[in-house]
């Protein structure tokens, strides 16, 4: 059997006990992760750009498989030295089936090749990675950049309204260390992603105006299997409040 078949994610979400500066000052990963991109979760500023300050920091490591994801969920402490100074944190493998689009994750944007997906769906919570980014952003991009991350805002707080979408977060990379950020969901079930992202609602309005106007050059979607989880995102495990 190849060792690497598909991609598997180590995906990590915490609360420090007070905000930290993230601006080109990213926190390391694992030395056994493919790809690392752990960001703030900070509110925009004055100028419509993201502040990169936050207590809570998200996002992921790419492993080529599964031991090496799994030696870093089950003492994920060893490998990311920063959770000392955490006051909540969540783990969870989490297994990719469905990876298209363009993202820079792995140090240029790559266009569906970015994750190896899993060859079949393995079943379990949905997770939903979302991405998006620019080509070259300069002075008169910044009012459609602004605008893009008030509306991602907005989706965020029209998903929060919804009894099936369990958590929610938007971690920025583009100040930290010029990559990508993500979005990234969780679901009570794939037919409640479906309604809330394609039925009529503020996720299909932002789409149908990206198609006539342009919120961004490029971007990626990802769906994914939450297959293991260990600790606690906003007090609870989200897994247990799916049923």
């Amino acid at each position: 059997m190849p060792d690497h078949t598909h991609d598997w994610l180590v995906f990590h979400r915490v609360r420090f006990a007070a905000p930290r500066d993230g601006t080109n000052n990213p926190l390391p990963g694992p030395a056994g992760a493919d790809v690392w991109r752990f960001y703030p979760a900070s509110p925009s500023g004055p100028n419509g750009m993201r502040t990169n300050i936050s207590d809570e920091w998200g996002g992921f490591g790419i492993y080529p498989n599964r031991t090496a994801a799994e030696e870093v969920f089950a003492a994920p402490e060893r490998h990311l030295p920063f959770l000392a100074d955490t006051v909540e944190a969540y783990h969870a493998i989490v297994v990719p089936y469905s990876h298209r689009g363009k993202v820079d994750w792995r140090g240029t944007p790559q266009e569906n090749t970015t994750i190896t997906p899993a060859p079949e769906d393995p079943g379990g919570p949905l997770m939903v990675l979302t991405s998006a980014g620019y080509d070259h952003v300069g002075p008169d991009d910044l009012p459609r950049v602004a605008k893009f991350i008030h509306e991602v805002d907005q989706v965020q707080a029209f998903y929060a309204t919804l009894p099936d979408n369990i958590r929610r977060a938007v971690y920025s990379g583009a100040g930290v260390d010029g990559h990508n950020g993500m979005t990234i969901s969780i679901w009570r079930s794939d037919a409640a992603m479906m309604a809330a992202a394609y039925k009529p609602g503020h996720h299909r309005a932002q789409m149908e105006y990206h198609r006539d106007v342009g919120h961004f050059d490029y971007s990626s979607f990802t769906r994914a299997r939450i297959v293991a989880s260990r600790g606690r995102w906003d007090g609870g495990d989200p897994i247990r409040e799916i049923g």
